[in-house]
């Protein structure tokens, strides 16, 4: 439900990703983000390719930031082929955090063959600070609605995984 930031990409090579790494530790020290290499020699990355879940199982490298203690950590995690898709939820981070990550998102798109961006919050495409706080604001809303209605729910939840969830309900409350 929360506003979220979609992306993906292969990178042209292995002076790309190293360019990569680079550009993104230097952005989150000049932001005093927390950040981490990313080195597994097999692991599990759960894709959507062509409207179809997909597992990819092998090496994956690459760094992730923490923009904000409210969003979703930002991986940049990458297959054998340097090829990454993910997604960052910024709804309890607000605009600020959104427009940082849309800002490093924009300085590394150049060193991907192809890149796409889906910015739930439409910055990425119209730039817009007004229309990403009011997209932020409605699901708020809409958030808080939810958690009005269901005495049993909580959130935001992070999980152990990094993931932020807008809420959960305790599915134990609706045999009582």
């Amino acid at each position: 439900m929360g506003i979220t930031i979609h992306f993906e990409g292969q990178l042209r090579g292995a002076e790309q990703y190293a360019a990569l790494l680079q550009e993104v530790e230097a952005f989150a020290i000049a932001r005093d983000w927390r950040f981490r290499p990313i080195d597994e020699s097999e692991m599990v990355l759960n894709r959507v390719i062509d409207e179809r879940s997909v597992d990819y199982i092998g090496p994956v490298m690459g760094i992730e930031c923490l923009p904000h203690p409210k969003s979703d950590r930002l991986r940049f995690e990458f297959d054998r082929d340097l090829f990454m898709q993910q997604f960052c939820k910024t709804q309890f981070a607000g605009s600020d955090a959104h427009i940082e990550i849309i800002e490093l998102l924009r300085k590394i798109a150049p060193l991907f063959h192809k890149f796409d961006v889906f910015d739930e919050g439409e910055y990425w495409e119209l730039g817009n600070r007004s229309i990403l706080q009011a997209h932020l604001d409605t699901i708020e809303a809409l958030i808080a609605e939810a958690l009005r209605k269901d005495p049993t729910a909580r959130g935001p939840i992070r999980f152990d995984n990094g993931r932020v969830v807008d809420f959960v309900s305790d599915p134990q409350s609706e045999s009582k």
